[in-house]
Order: C-alpha cells, then sequence, then structure tokens
C-alpha cells in the first residue's frame, strides 16, 4: 500500500481505500495500457501489469490468469482474429467491486462496433463484450474482476434510484 494511502473503516466494517490524486493518475494510466495490451494480444504485456500477489477473477494466480487471457487470445473458441474490430466503453461495477470504473472490450469479426455500454453482445455480427474491474497495488493490478450488474454511469445509477 502506498505510503499516502489510507485504510478507514465505516460505523458496519467495511474498509474504504483512499488514494491519492497521484495513485488515481497511476491507476488511471495502468487501466489504459491494459486495455491497449489486451487489444493487442499481448499476454505478457498483460502479466506484467500483474501483482505477484494477485488474486484474479477471485481464484487465479498471476501465473494462471496469463493462461486466461492467452487462452482469450489464442484459444479454438474465436480466438485472436477477433480483436481486429474494437470499441471501448467505460460505466461503473455494480457487484464485482463496487463502485469502480468497469471497462468494456467490444470485440466483432464483422467491422467496428457500435453498442452502448452494458448492452448484450450482437452475435449475428460475431460480438464478444469482456467487462472488466480493477483493484491496484504498489503500481500493478492486483485484482481484476468481471462485473455483471453494472451502470452507464453514476447519473445513470442516481436516476435509477
Amino acid at each position: 500500500m502506498a505510503a499516502n494511502q489510507k485504510n478507514c473503516k465505516t460505523m458496519n466494517g467495511m474498509s474504504i481505500t483512499k488514494t491519492t490524486t497521484a495513485e488515481q493518475i497511476q491507476n488511471s494510466r495502468l487501466m489504459t495500457y491494459f486495455v491497449h495490451a489486451f487489444v493487442a494480444n499481448n499476454v505478457d504485456a498483460l502479466k506484467g501489469m500483474l501483482h505477484d500477489e494477485g488474486v484474479f477473477m477471485g481464484k487465479y494466480s498471476k501465473a494462471k490468469m496469463a493462461g486466461v487471457f492467452y487462452n482469450i487470445f489464442f484459444g479454438t473458441d474465436k480466438g485472436i482474429q477477433m480483436l481486429f474490430n474494437v470499441t471501448i466503453n467505460h460505466g461503473v461495477a455494480l457487484n464485482k467491486i463496487p463502485g469502480t470504473e468497469v471497462v468494456e472490450i467490444r470485440c466483432s469479426d464483422e467491422g467496428v462496433p457500435v453498442a452502448r455500454f452494458g448492452e448484450p453482445a450482437n452475435t449475428k455480427k460475431g460480438e464478444r463484450v469482456f467487462r472488466f474491474c480493477f483493484r491496484f497495488k504498489e503500481g500493478k493490478i492486483i485484482d481484476i474482476q468481471c462485473p455483471t450488474r453494472f451502470a452507464e454511469s453514476l447519473d445513470e445509477l442516481t436516476a435509477k434510484n
């Protein structure tokens, strides 16, 4: 944990991590690098961004998560060719690492996908959608989750309440 990072406890015991402005900038930059490496099918770069102590998707080590990425890119289920046509959207996680930014990577083998954040994949156009949210530690990604509940923005979330 960074020297300026503080953990605060609320009344019901939930731990809230506060980060400095510099850490927020660093984390945003790391998330952008992640997206670029993912779109480039660069497993080595992705593995280099993962913290050695991380537990990814709730169960995977750093090496196993690199294997998951390898299977996404080069596996028999529509691998590497899918990532030529990509759209990136952003939203907010509601169930996995709630409140964090979600990066949606929408890939298609039939032209650049055009869809709003959170819409299901258009299987008629061969789309696949990957949604990731992250936790960071010491300039690395220490957790990656795939949220199943999310909102396009905080405004959308507020309007629903």
